[in-house]
């Protein structure tokens, strides 16, 4: 130890005994220091959150609207086809349709090939795989009706 270090000693003690002469300074200190650091925190924290909830509602929207398009345009036709074969089915269970006998599933598969038939021609016209839309699947080939002026 050199001859300065008590010196050093006396000079920090009196800056902690100063210090001491303010009653309570360090807890009021980390007090407002952590309520600033909590502050400018929490700022950051929400202006983040706001960012990613702005874009994340923007596109739940989308999802949401496309997914309700889709059924609309979708599943109404299905569900009217589907109820046509059910008063069809209802229908021919009456009597006048009950003489054919034998012969009356042949006569249900007719018209059911006949039904979709008619729905895959329009949208063969139309040249969209969807009904309502213009929706063309690759895949599907409803765009190859012959007509060749629509085409690009």
């Amino acid at each position: 130890m050199s001859a300065d270090d008590g010196v050093r000693l006396d000079s920090a003690k009196t800056w902690i005994e100063y210090g001491d002469s303010f009653r309570n300074f360090g807890q009021a200190f980390l007090a407002v220091g952590s309520g600033i650091t909590a502050f400018v925190g929490g700022s950051i924290i929400a202006l983040g959150e706001t960012a990613v909830n702005f874009y994340a509602t923007i596109i739940d929207a989308f999802a949401q609207g496309g997914g309700d398009f889709i059924a609309a345009f979708t599943s109404a036709p299905a569900n009217f086809i589907g109820s046509s074969f059910n008063s069809a089915a209802a229908e021919l269970q009456s009597a006048p349709w009950n003489e054919l006998g034998p012969f009356l599933p042949l006569l249900a598969a007719i018209i059911g090939i006949g039904v979709v038939a008619v729905v895959t021609w329009y949208l063969d016209r139309r040249d969209s795989d969807v009904p309502g839309t213009g929706i063309d699947i690759p895949i599907i080939g409803n765009d190859e009706d012959g007509d060749f002026t629509d085409e690009q």
